[in-house]
């Protein structure tokens, strides 16, 4: 049987223009947002739907108005400029990974895992750009990262599959692919059920088949405890041909930003 071919996504970051009193909406994976923009102001409201198994993708069409029963955010100017864009932005925490299950390396071996975390979206108008407001597409819950409650820091939770090839990743306009790269360089047995991911400090990218993307990383293990080196790339995995820039990291990475985000991964 021949292998089905998915179709790619819109890619849903493109400028967009409303003519007044026109209405608009947008679907990206679990959340709408609903647009109308007036003389002198816009009008924006948003709704967030169940997880579901269901493939999820990303569409946009003219809306009739607004639905009434959810709040309405209005923000006001002298003349309301006509093109908005919905940018996609990378977290403002780390993220913690648990794994569905418990994943060993062998002594000497080194695994690359794409793991993929929901993005927040920018609303800004155009001409001059203007950030308006910015939304997360999927509301996560808190967990604490670190050796105690005075040395780690606040965080995202989340799960993954740490799928391993390019193929098994399903295309999804709401969540950020990150190639992680990890090398077991000890002599013993590297079993891990949670990885860090710094979102912060890594940029995202869009490809022309609506997938998204951030900066690689890799990490080396060499002692039972400890993490020795670490590396956030600024090249595609293998694999991939061209992306585009999207956003910048949010924070410059340093070295003792960089041990903290990924303190604990490796304490199996």
């Amino acid at each position: 049987m021949a292998k089905q071919i998915t179709p790619p996504l819109p890619q849903w970051w493109q400028p967009q223009t409303l003519a007044l009193d026109e209405c608009w909406q947008a679907s990206i994976g679990p959340i709408t947002l609903y647009f109308k923009r007036c003389l002198q102001e816009w009008q924006f409201s948003f709704e967030q739907h169940e997880q579901t198994d269901t493939p999820l993708s990303a569409s946009s069409q003219s809306a009739v108005c607004l639905p009434e029963l959810l709040t309405s955010q209005r923000f006001i100017f002298r003349h309301s400029p006509s093109a908005f864009r919905l940018t996609p932005k990378l977290l403002e925490r780390a993220l913690v990974i648990k794994t569905r299950q418990p994943v060993s390396i062998p002594a000497g071996e080194q695994t690359v895992f794409y793991i993929s975390s929901p993005v927040c979206i920018q609303l800004s108008v155009e001409q001059p750009e203007t950030p308006l407001l910015e939304i997360p597409v999927q509301r996560l819950s808190d967990t604490w990262f670190g050796h105690s409650t005075q040395q780690g820091e606040l965080c995202y939770a989340d799960k993954t599959h740490a799928r391993q090839t390019l193929a098994e990743i399903p295309l999804r306009p709401h969540r950020a692919v990150t190639a992680v790269t990890i090398e077991n360089r000890s002599d013993k047995m590297l079993t891990i059920d949670k990885i860090s991911i710094p979102l912060p400090y890594l940029a995202l990218y869009g490809r022309s088949d609506g997938s998204l993307w951030t900066d690689p990383i890799t990490l080396q293990h060499e002692s039972h405890s400890s993490l020795t080196r670490f590396r956030i790339g600024k090249e595609l995995p293998a694999g991939l041909t061209s992306a585009d820039l999207l956003m910048a990291p949010r924070e410059l990475p340093d070295k003792h930003s960089l041990v903290r985000a990924f303190t604990g991964i490796f304490s199996q």
